[in-house]
């Protein structure tokens, strides 16, 4: 659990993320940058993943302190 919450975690939000971004700014196989700000579909997927990456890695370190915090002081 302790490699779980050290190492897999932050490399699974970082990924949340990225396919997130990803999926805002491709349109029809194009990169569109300004997706986003165009509102709508883009819009929702930018914060879908900002979200929930951060609610992840955010969770994923609060269970970590609560689990080992005390046993490393």
């Amino acid at each position: 659990m302790r490699i779980y919450l050290k190492f897999v975690n932050p490399i699974v939000s970082l990924l949340v993320l990225l396919i997130c971004v990803y999926s805002c700014t491709m349109e029809n196989g194009k990169f569109q940058p300004a997706g986003p700000l165009d509102g709508g579909i883009p819009a929702y997927f930018l914060a879908k993943g900002l979200f929930c990456s951060s609610a992840l890695f955010i969770l994923g370190k609060l269970l970590q302190h609560m689990l080992y915090g005390k046993a490393e002081k």
